[in-house]
């Protein structure tokens, strides 16, 4: 479970951030996490308790997640789409084209807000 690892650090880069800025209080920490990604939110949620243990600054700090869902680029007609179209039409679901693909979001995990005082 890579999540305490990923826990922990969100835990030290936030101290970090609340030691530059003076900061005394850290109400909430929102991640965001791709669709696609190997993170699981739930075992995330399960391992933020390590996370308050590293500091007092953490009690009663909320985690938030935000999911992030998963887009793809087609090379070929140009058009996005997302995983659930891409599935449907097991290709581009425009020209259908199989190969020429990016995906462009889905697969991302960092904290997009730190609410604190």
């Amino acid at each position: 479970m890579h999540e305490l690892g990923i826990v922990l650090s969100i835990a030290d880069k936030v101290l970090e951030i609340a030691k530059e800025n003076d900061l005394t209080e850290i109400k909430a920490i929102t991640m965001q996490i791709g669709e696609i990604s190997s993170v699981i939110p739930d075992y995330l949620q399960k391992c933020f308790p390590a996370a308050v243990e590293r500091s007092p600054l953490f009690e009663g700090t909320e985690l938030k997640i935000e999911i992030l869902p998963a887009r793809y680029l087609c090379h070929v007609c140009g058009e996005s789409f997302s995983l659930e179209e891409f599935k449907e039409a097991e290709g581009c679901p425009y020209c259908k084209e199989k190969q020429l693909l990016e995906m462009l979001t889905g697969r991302e995990c960092f904290i997009k807000n730190i609410e604190a005082y």
